[in-house]
């Protein structure tokens, strides 16, 4: 919200915004990041229980529900039942904004590696 407040910054942000030199973020629409180290993959089609989610390059991402880190610049393939959308975070994130978020999703803080 920092970004937001000072510099103008959408909380809400096309993956191309934090990551403009991985081509395949300019053409995925599906996807987005809040703020500029959450990415949220929603599930879109009907009745699917799975996804396929685009990291971008340039970073390491580690899945939210799983603590599993996956590199940035390829896809990976993720369970979404109803209960849960896919959210990954970005290598480097702010610790609070961790701890809140997986505060906010009923998860344990210490199931994030450093």
């Amino acid at each position: 919200m920092r970004d937001a407040h000072d510099d103008g910054q959408p909380v809400l942000r096309g993956l191309f915004h934090e990551f403009p030199a991985d081509a395949r973020s300019w053409s995925v629409k599906d996807q987005c990041l809040l703020g500029p180290d959450l990415l949220v993959a929603p599930v879109l089609d009907a009745g699917a229980r799975a996804r396929t989610v685009v990291l971008p390059a340039g970073a390491d991402w580690t899945d939210l529900w799983s603590g599993t880190v996956h590199p940035g610049g390829g896809e990976v393939e993720v369970d979404a039942p109803l209960e849960r959308i896919p959210l990954f975070v970005r290598d480097g994130a702010m610790p609070e904004v961790v701890a809140a978020v997986r505060a906010a999703l009923g998860l344990p803080a210490a199931a994030l590696p450093a």
